[in-house]
């Protein structure tokens, strides 16, 4: 774990100025600031591969086990300094004479940043250097890397005439090379291998080899990678030394074609043979293809036909290896195949891998290296309006993927990157989008192996130039000659490096770099070279884009698309922005696609992981605006924080954008946010519906969404009939088969059942998996659906109750209470029951005091409460802004204006009136006067113990446009202890008006339990749907609520902290965390009718959808209350009414 401090990092940066480029020419600007020179010294891009000395070796694919590799990570002697014209820049350490001895060490790979030299920088859009104009990077602060380590070859590395070469999988951004003093070149494409050949520079003997290495923080490059991510650099992935025979192998290529049934095929092999040696040289390739059992299924040889008829018995499988000549410091290209009858299709469900095993060998016919790949044999178009996979539409269950790692950044590992992926399987995604550019090479094997479809970005965007001037006039990056070359290559190098990958379905150009003739360029590109599907969401025009790849589009408009026959498939590059507590709705992308609207294929989220680094919590913090408080000890145990833009001091000197990059699905550590479980159940591949629910056999419709596998091949179902928590029948679903995108009546054979009064009944059907797969064990629930059975279940009062009155329609059929006594002061009205107190403000009308026996549960009044901490998208749409005027009514007060609300109730009246059977009732009306609406609220004391609440909010009907209501409801603070929480409705997780996918349940937990901590405190630990909910201590005693018969269901909420506490809005620079709350062991209890959905189309203007809005001019819900004394059965008491 690194740690970082929270003040700008100490470092002296030297008054020197970068010099200004806008006077120099192209032809002598520095390399670093000059588009038209991406690299140099490199080998051509290829394909990923790992070379062994045998078969059985290469059988293992472990790199670790091959002779021929080294790898280069580790401490490496470091030295930094701010900017190019610094005076203590080491311009020649490259010099084998130069000494290092006092420069510290650095782990390679690392992000430098990350181990204290210079300032992490995140921004969105925004270019992080002074002034933008491109291709220069002005200003004083544009630090350089140097690093220097040595290396010995292996004597076996130098005989035979093989070759030495070094790759760097990464490194941002532009670096220079050097090997014993000599220059070996430079590269600037921050995500995409570059190799250089060592052999002419390697000291012999085994004497140690000095290798350098400088790195520029930004170059020319960097105008291409506006990613919205942090802006770090270093040397981040794995830095390999590697050997190869004097001919080998450079590149290869496999195609599998399948045949017009999708069941056989042929697998073809191109490449390329390279001879580094000064005389020609006679090999032979041979190739073999293993099953994925490890049979030897077929061997590859020239001249074999593409697609036999194998079903037949036409075509052979059995060939001989390909004998070449490859001419002296030349290559010549190869080029075999094999048909495969029959064999497994690799899809992101059934990811079948077969062994590609192509061995070079000498003219004596010893083997010079062996190469392993593993083949996924599948198909991608697009045809008639779909995106086919094997022949088949497939959905896009997708999420967006930006590498990052809470302590090591850009440097990603294995053991992290499979947690990524068993995350995503687990949870019903299947495919992954490399947000904005290649991935780490070992991702894709993963992909293959696990199986997720990956849409490949090319590291390319230009955001923040989108429509700005360039070379005097307004246009795009991507339209510029001389920045041609820089997009196309970047294209080219990502597709030549993962051609391979069966996981690849799709190329993407890049993100958010308007269009120009270098995209077109680029599409043309790849439709030469390759079958798979092209895709830029930039191009409006859909002629340079295979599939309609929209960000954020609304509803509305993905329905639209449905509506018209259309000729691409579409797929939302990005959509339902996971910022903070979020992805409300979601259900509005995925209806219309299981309602079986036509083209619509799904989308990718944005995005999978908040990019938080991990800082230590500081000693103390001053928070000035807390009521009562000038500072917070804090505890040093408490470890440590995810940090986000602005946390390290950059703010006046450098850009930020805040926590904007914290808009993932899991937290850094990838902790589930809860909205999760939402995604889950969305992108689940059964969905389920009801028909009947009233037979004696509920009937229900079940859908399989998946796309090649049928039900019974790998999913077990099973149903249970389920009340207040309790099951009380259950059953199997016994050989289950429905075919994909078929779907099935089933009925559910329940037995005969005498209903309870009161309770309710569910009827749960659950889909998991049979066997034990590599990304779950057997038994992980992969479907589910609730149904409510219409039993009796929550009886209708006998009357619709009243504001006040002579009568409450409530009481109980159990034996009469004893009689109420009231009692008024100056200034409160008391009703006392047996066993509880209940005490009125005479100011206000509110609950001031609530007591069981002697016990005071309140340590605030129970009152009206309109307001909720903003989550990250209110904050985008400016809920919070009290004078935003609203469309059409300039003088409307905006949502904000609810935050104080209450503040301004004046109480116009307080009447107290008694009922014959003893129920007291005090209603209290006025006005609310900043928000112009009347108020009531009504109080009915009964002699049980029950407070029946009733609250009305109204104004005039023209208003109804004016002031949306964040919530709508009533908050009080209940005395330390009573952190016990348990409730009837939706759970376990938080849920929302517009994010409710949970089952009704029976729950318990602490209140400490309910608080998810976002990386920026909001509003967070919401229950919907709750019939009941009880805060007690450690005795049983304190407060029910309760929704009321054939009523409204409560949406509550219960935590350690206040609604302020969770928003800060006069907090310097918006920079708020978790680790700032005030402690508290009060508890803030929230029982709402509602509060307006999350939202999540965007996180910057989107509104909740409309259902999910209180913008209605009048509102009106009740609820029970009722003390506790330790001794009552909850359940049975909370459904008496």
């Amino acid at each position: 774990m690194k740690t970082f401090p929270l003040i700008a990092i100490a470092a002296s940066f030297a008054a020197h100025m970068i010099p200004s480029l806008e006077a120099v020419s192209a032809a002598d600007r520095p390399v670093w600031a000059d588009p038209s020179r991406q690299h140099e010294g490199l080998e051509p891009a290829a394909a990923q591969m790992t070379r062994f000395a045998d078969a059985a070796t290469a059988r293992t694919l472990d790199r670790a086990r091959s002779p021929f590799y080294r790898s280069l990570n580790g401490d490496w002697k470091f030295h930094w300094v701010p900017h190019p014209g610094e005076a203590g820049r080491p311009r020649e350490f490259w010099r084998t004479d130069f000494d290092d001895r006092d420069w510290k060490t650095i782990p390679v790979p690392s992000c430098v940043e990350i181990e204290g030299h210079g300032i992490p920088i995140y921004t969105n859009t925004v270019y992080p250097w002074r002034e933008v104009k491109p291709p220069e990077i002005t200003g004083d602060y544009n630090p350089v890397s140097s690093y220097r380590r040595t290396f010995a070859v292996p004597a076996e590395w130098r005989a035979d005439d093989r070759e030495v070469f070094i790759t760097f999988e990464g490194v941002s951004s532009f670096f220079t090379v050097w090997l014993n003093g000599k220059k070996l070149g430079f590269n600037k494409d921050s995500r995409t291998p570059a190799t250089f050949r060592l052999t002419p520079h390697l000291r012999d003997g085994g004497a140690e080899n000095l290798l350098a290495v400088e790195v520029f923080r930004w170059n020319d490059g960097s105008y291409l990678e506006d990613q919205d991510c942090w802006r770090l650099s270093g040397i981040f992935r794995d830095v390999w030394l590697w050997s190869a025979p004097g001919v080998h192998l450079r590149d290869f290529k496999v195609t599998t074609t399948l045949d017009a049934a999708h069941r056989d095929a042929t697998l073809a092999l191109t490449g390329e043979l390279k001879n580094f040696t000064a005389q020609p040289r006679a090999v032979a390739l041979s190739a073999v293809l293993l099953a994925p059992d490890g049979r030897e299924l077929a061997r590859l040889a020239a001249g074999v036909p593409v697609g036999p008829d194998l079903a037949s018995g036409r075509g052979s499988t059995q060939g001989r290896a390909l004998q070449a000549t490859v001419p002296a410091g030349g290559a010549a290209p190869v080029a075999l195949s094999a048909a495969v009858a029959a064999p497994a299709l690799w899809s992101a469900e059934t990811p079948a891998l077969h062994t590609l095993l192509l061995t070079v060998s000498d003219a004596q016919g010893r083997a010079l290296e062996v190469i392993p790949w593993r083949v996924g044999f599948r198909s991608t178009e697009t045809r008639d309006g779909q995106f086919l996979v094997n022949g088949r539409p497939v959905l896009f269950r997708g999420v967006n993927r930006h590498e990052w790692d809470p302590d090591r950044g850009y440097s990603v590992t294995r053991e992290g990157m499979l947690k990524d992926i068993l995350l995503m399987k687990r949870n019903n995604f299947n495919a992954v989008r490399t947000c904005h550019y290649p991935n780490t090479p070992e991702w894709y094997a993963l992909c293959d192996e696990y199986g997720l479809y990956v849409i490949d970005e090319a590291n390319i965007e230009s955001h923040a130039q989108m429509g700005e001037t360039y070379a005097g006039r307004q246009t795009a990056l991507a339209d510029q000659p001389e920045w041609r070359e820089a997009h196309l290559d970047r294209t080219r190098r990502m597709y030549e490096r993962d051609k391979n990958h069966a996981c690849v379905v799709g190329w993407s150009l890049g993100n958010e770099s308007a269009h120009g003739e270098a995209f077109i360029a680029a599409y043309h590109w790849l439709k030469q070279h390759d079958t798979r599907p092209v895709q830029y969401e930039a191009d409006n025009s859909g002629e340079f884009t295979d599939v309609i790849c929209p960000m954020y589009p609304s509803p509305a408009s993905v329905l639209h698309y449905s509506d018209l026959p259309r000729s691409k498939p579409f797929i939302m590059c990005e959509y339902a922005h996971a910022m903070g507590n979020s992805t409300g709705d979601m259900w509005a992308y995925w209806r219309p696609i299981y309602d079986g609207a036509p083209y619509l294929q799904g989308g990718f989220i944005w995005e999978w992981a908040d990019h938080g680094l991990r800082a230590p919590v500081p000693a103390s913090l001053k928070v000035e605006h807390v009521e009562n408080t000038k500072s917070l000890p804090l505890d040093p145990k408490l470890g440590t924080f995810f940090a986000y833009g602005g946390s390290f001091g950059e703010p006046g000197r450098f850009p930020h954008d805040g926590n904007f990059c914290a808009d993932g699905i899991v937290s850094p550590d990838r902790l589930p946010h809860p909205g999760m479980a939402e995604v889950k159940k969305i992108y689940q591949p059964v969905q389920m519906r009801a028909l009947d629910l009233a037979a004696s056999a509920p009937e229900i419709e079940i859908k399989n969404w998946a796309d090649f596998q049928n039900t019974a091949e790998w999913l077990d179902a099973r149903w249970r009939l389920v009340a207040e928590g309790k099951t009380l029948q259950q059953g199997a679903l016994a050989g289950l088969s429905v075919a994909p995108r078929e779907a099935k009546r089933i009925a559910i054979p329940l037995r005969a059942l005498t209903p309870e009064p009161g309770v309710e009944y569910f009827l749960e059907v659950s889909f998991t998996l049979r066997e034990k797969t590599p990304w779950a064990d057997a038994g992980h629930e992969v479907a589910w659906e609730q149904f409510k059975l219409p039993f009796p279940g929550r009886a209708k009062p006998p009357a619709e109750p009243r504001l006040g009155g002579d009568a409450s329609p409530y009481l109980s059929a159990s034996s009469p209470a004893p009689a109420l006594a009231l009692a008024e002061t100056a200034t409160r009205i008391t009703v006392t029951g047996k066993t509880f107190s209940a005490a009125f403000d005479r100011a206000t009308g509110f609950l001031a005091s609530l007591k069981t026996g002697e016990i005071e549960l309140l340590a605030a009044p129970l009152a009206p409460h309109y307001w909720r901490a903003p989550v990250d998208n209110d904050r985008g749409n400016n809920m919070a802004d009290p004078g935003k005027p609203v469309p059409g009514r300039p003088s409307a007060r905006g949502p904000g204006a609810w935050r104080t609300a209450t503040d301004s109730w004046k109480l116009a009246a307080l009447e107290t009136t008694t009922a014959p059977d003893g129920a007291v009732t005090l209603t209290a009306t006025g006005r609310l006067e900043s928000v112009n609406r009347s108020q009531t609220l009504a109080w009915t004391v009964c002699p049980d113990g029950d407070i029946l609440v009733r609250l009305k909010l109204y104004g005039d009907p023209d208003y109804r446009g004016a002031a949306e209501l964040p919530r709508f409801g009533m908050q009080t603070t209940l005395r330390p202890g009573f952190d016990r929480l348990a409730w009837l409705g939706k759970g376990p997780h938080e849920t929302y008006w517009d994010r409710q996918d949970a089952r009704v349940g029976l729950y318990a937990g602490k209140v400490r339990d309910q608080f998810f901590p976002y990386i920026k405190p909001q509003e967070t630990g919401n229950h919907e749907s709750v019939r009941w909910i009880a805060l007690t201590d450690t005795q049983g005693r304190g407060l029910l609520a309760a929704a009321l018969p054939g009523q409204n269901l409560l949406s509550a909420n219960a935590l350690h902290h206040t609604t302020d506490d969770l928003f800060f809005p006069t907090h310097k620079e918006g920079q708020f965390y978790p680790y700032q709350l005030p402690a508290r062991d009060t508890v803030t209890l929230n029982l709402d009718l509602h509060q307006r959905g999350l939202g999540g189309d965007d996180s910057w203007r989107a509104l909740p959808h409309e259902n999910y809005r209180l913008n209605r001019w009048a509102l009106e819900y009740a609820y029970r209350l009722r003390p506790l004394s330790g001794t009552e059965d909850i359940p049975k008491i909370a459904r008496q009414k």
